[in-house]
């Protein structure tokens, strides 16, 4: 039976017995920060066994996209060493809330194992947790299985916990013997060992408690149930695999593989123990790890994220790069990009967003694909080189913060490492390696907005579902209020603790019954403003949503603020307005760029504030000057029609069928909010806009830039800024034009005047100049900081760690060179950039270092030895200087000269 079988019969059945069928959600999270990823079916259901969110079922079934890459859940250095362990895979998983409890789960389970699918009963094994002996005797009264046959084990494998918090419970899993053809050790090959014998194909989790940050354990409203089975580990059941890298679900990406790269495949039933792998061992690993992480670049880039240096952004982009890594090391041939579009191929009927995205997905992987390859050859030079060094100096041990670095920076495999250096007779320090991984993982855990919550981000959960249950969700009358004067203060907390009373000077969140506050979400920003009871006020510095619960960050400027008191809310109205304006002319900005791009642009970020906006969207180049202009002119244009701004609510369903756009990525419940600005745009929102586009006056691009590879960045201006800025720009434009002599006359604008032959020379010379100018911008622009970064050289100076970025660029612009020196230096933080631009006579030189090392490594001296090679001269501070030079046939004495200053 294939995947997509047991997949199917598997929803069927459940919805055989009044299971409701449930799309899986996204593997990005919604509104839950203790998640990198979603890596479990109950996830979208968390709310739901809280008691916090109602549904209009209480049996439910799924097959759920997981990843365990990042986080507590991370299996990403086992991937093809081993026969079961995945970066992606999909949950099947039945769940009750509060409807069937133990003795319906177990039922349900072993009747679809052993009669709907009729795997044999004398190969399978149950465990439970040592002290529930209730499931123990329903497995053996109701189910007939032996008592042999049933084990009892502890916290460790029979107690199921999603995270650091949430719901949790015992739990009861289903074994599969593989049987004795498994290779290993047979004191490990035995229920409860270590060996791979017997494989758990099914877990049943009996919820029963809500466990907070601190370890305590509650009761949940009622008991529920929460299933999960790989498809992976069934699919290689039934189709008499031992290993779930030969079940179908795997087995056509890797021919897809093996028939680009002339590669074998040889099925094994061994393990990877020994250090050193075989060639056929080294090969098979290979072809493992592409298959799998080809699957995950899949799903992950079509549920929204987008390969970066740091978040969910960068675990993309680790899987990507070592998939690719391996992949290089079968053939020379790009692989990735094509075993990704076998994935697409396979799975988009069940999972139709991969298709919907799949130009987006192919564009991203291959721009990695290419980008990486670059850097991979650096890698392997860098190593080379260390080796060498090592060897001169007698040592016979590669540094662990070496092998760190390369694993990091470069997506060398660890393994890898230890098999090039034990090629040249050395071992690897793997403690050091280990602890600087583990500052890594700490790390990654502050860099996303998410995070393994802290104490007081975990409380605030705690605190919000609490608020839940004493007074449900907050009532939002935000949109078409900015002030209400019967709210009443609910729940109160000082960010720690839960308290009753905030006084002057102090700072808290507070809950209230209901609000005119817009809580942050959807990349508006919070609302700010005032709260006032009888007994003082309160600034409201921000607002945002937890569980459906609004919480008001304030901080207390007069008198005192106490639960159960009466309360006045009022929004600060410029503020709301303004943000209103530049939401709405988001909308119109992002239905533009699809007009003018194409309908590749996705949005992959956003930020709406009272100041500007900014959008992030996907398209793989800088946007010319002419499509900018277009994109300004068509939004404004919508602004001009002065069209009215409506909105419904709907299912989304019905909302995308009628025309409406959605974000890819983004979970969306059962009803939806849909914005619609006449014929220029409608998308799904739940932010606040303007009543009509008219009242947004103006719009105006301020800047477009690159975020990462395949992603742009646009931000923008609107309302009073918009024409402040716009008439700031015509009074000099008028003030250039007195003081260079031209005196036109406004008749010339009329379409059909002549213009003076004086004057239209001059102008002419003049928009040269602009162009002139415009295109060094441009040319800025284009340069790939990334692209500089990954040729970086790495270098140690005085137990300091720096990375040596050398820039030859067809720049004249002094201004560009400098910007583009700042943003090189904010990215590598530590080192120094050596920048030579290109112009008519002169070329201007730049030299940046960073403040660590500006002591020891002064920019002004190191831009003397530039300059010198290349016959001109220049000076500056310790951390910047800048000179000119006349021969640029003398770059490469100039870059040698650089590389020996810092000791490269």
């Amino acid at each position: 039976m294939n995947s997509n079988d047991l997949r199917n019969n598997f929803i069927k059945y459940f919805e055989k017995n009044s299971h409701q069928p449930v799309t899986s959600s996204s593997l990005v999270p919604s509104n839950d920060p203790t998640l990198l990823f979603n890596n479990a079916g109950m996830n979208q259901f968390k709310n739901t066994f809280l008691g916090i969110e109602q549904r209009d079922y209480n049996r439910a079934v799924s097959s759920q996209k997981c990843v365990r890459a990042g986080g507590k859940h991370n299996d990403l250095e086992n991937v093809g060493q081993t026969a079961r362990h995945h970066t992606f895979f999909e949950m099947l998983g039945n769940f009750s809330f509060g409807d069937y409890f133990k003795k319906e789960a177990i039922h349900f389970a072993w009747e679809f194992l052993t009669k709907e699918l009729q795997i044999d009963k004398n190969r399978l094994y149950v465990s439970v947790f040592d002290n529930d002996d209730e499931a123990a005797d329903i497995w053996h009264k109701q189910e007939s299985i032996p008592r042999d046959r049933i084990y009892q084990f502890g916290e460790k494998d029979n107690f199921w916990r999603m995270g650091d918090t949430g719901p949790c419970g015992p739990c009861s899993e289903i074994f599969y013997d593989l049987g004795p053809e498994v290779s290993g050790n047979p004191k490990d090959n035995v229920m409860g060992g270590e060996g791979d014998r017997y494989m758990e194909i099914w877990n049943l989790v009996f919820m029963q408690f809500n466990e907070t940050e601190n370890g305590q354990q509650s009761p949940l409203p009622k008991p529920s149930v929460d299933t999960g089975m790989g498809l992976e580990r069934l699919s290689a059941v039934m189709q008499g695999e031992i290993s779930n890298y030969h079940s179908d679900l795997f087995m056509d990406l890797i021919e897809k593989a093996c028939s680009i790269s002339n590669s074998k495949y040889q099925k094994s039933t061994k393990g990877l123990k020994g250090k050193v792998l075989t060639e056929v061992e080294t090969s098979n690993m290979a072809l493992r790890v592409l298959a799998d992480h080809a699957r995950a670049a899949a799903f992950l880039i079509g549920d929204g994220v987008l390969p970066s240096n740091d978040g969910r952004g960068y675990v993309l982009r680790r899987i990507m790069r070592r998939g690719i890594r391996y992949g290089r090391q079968l053939s020379e041939k790009s692989l990735l990009p094509a075993v990704v579009e076998s994935v697409i191929g396979k799975m988009s009927d069940f999972y139709p967003e991969l298709s919907t995205q799949k130009n987006l997905i192919i564009k991203t992987v291959s721009d990695e694909e290419q980008r990486f390859l670059q850097t991979l050859d650096q890698g392997t030079n860098i190593l080379d080189d260390s080796l060498r060094k090592l060897k001169e100096q007698g040592q016979s041990t590669v540094d662990g913060a070496l092998v760190f670095k390369l694993y990091d920076t470069y997506g060398f495999p660890v393994d890898l490492t230890q098999v090039m250096a034990r090629e040249q007779g050395f071992e690897v320090d793997e403690a050091g390696f280990e602890s600087h991984m583990e500052e890594a993982r700490n790390k990654a855990k502050a860099s996303w907005k998410g995070k393994t919550i802290s104490g007081d981000a975990a409380h605030l959960v705690t605190f919000s579902q609490e608020a839940f249950k004493k007074q449900g969700a907050t009532e939002f009358t935000g949109y078409t209020t900015t002030s209400t004067n019967d709210a009443t203060l609910v729940d109160m907390s000082n960010g720690s603790k839960r308290i009753t009373r905030l006084s002057r000077g102090d700072t808290g969140i507070i809950v209230t019954n209901k609000t005119c506050f817009y809580a942050e979400g959807g990349g508006q920003v919070g609302d700010s403003g005032v709260i006032t009871t009888s007994r003082g006020s309160a600034r409201v510095i921000d607002c945002t949503r937890q569980n459906d619960v609004f919480l008001h960050h304030v901080e207390v400027t007069d008198g005192s603020i106490q639960t159960e008191d009466s309360c006045q809310l009022k929004v600060t109205n410029l503020a709301r307005r303004n943000t209103a304006n530049n939401h709405s002319a988001t909308h119109l900005m992002h239905a533009a760029l699809r007009q003018v791009l194409g309908d590749h642009v996705q949005q992959a970020g956003s930020l709406v504030d009272p100041e500007r906006l900014r959008f992030d969207f996907t398209h793989n180049k800088p946007l010319s000057t002419i499509e900018i202009q277009d994109i300004e002119t068509r939004v404004n244009q919508a602004i001009g029609r002065a069209t009215e701004v409506t909105s419904k609510v709907t299912s989304p369903e019905k909302a995308i069928k009628e025309g409406a756009l959605a974000l890819f990525g983004e979970k969306y419940g059962d009803q939806v909010r849909v914005i619609k600005m006449g014929d220029d745009s409608m998308e799904l929102c739940g932010g606040t806009h303007v009543p009509n586009t008219s009242v947004i006056r103006a719009f105006k691009v301020v800047s477009e830039s690159g975020v990462s590879s395949g992603v742009r960045r646009i931000e923008a201006i609107t309302g009073d800024r918009a024409i402040n800025y716009l008439m700031k720009n015509t009074r000099e434009n008028l003030t250039a034009r007195t003081e260079s002599g031209i005196n036109e006359p406004w008749s010339q604008y009329i379409e059909g005047q002549q213009q003076s032959v004086d004057v239209h020379i001059q102008n002419l010379k003049t928009h040269i100049r602009n162009l002139q100018k415009e295109v060094q911008s441009l040319k800025g622009g284009q340069i790939s900081v990334e692209s500089l970064i990954g040729n970086a050289k790495s270098f140690s100076h005085n137990g300091s760690e720096g990375r040596l970025v050398l820039g030859d660029l067809p720049i004249d612009d002094r201004k560009v060179l400098s910007d583009l020196s700042d943003k090189l230096r904010d990215k590598i933080q530590s080192g120094v950039i050596v920048l030579i631009g290109q112009g008519d006579k002169n070329h201007p030189l730049l030299v940046t270092v960073s403040k660590d090392l500006s002591k020891d490594l002064p920019a002004g001296k190191l831009l003397k030895e530039v300059a010198e090679a290349l016959g001109g001269k220049g000076g500056g501070r310790p951390d910047f200087a800048q000179g000119a030079a006349p021969d640029r046939s003398q770059i490469a004495k100039a870059f040698e000269k650089a590389t020996r200053f810092v000791g490269v």
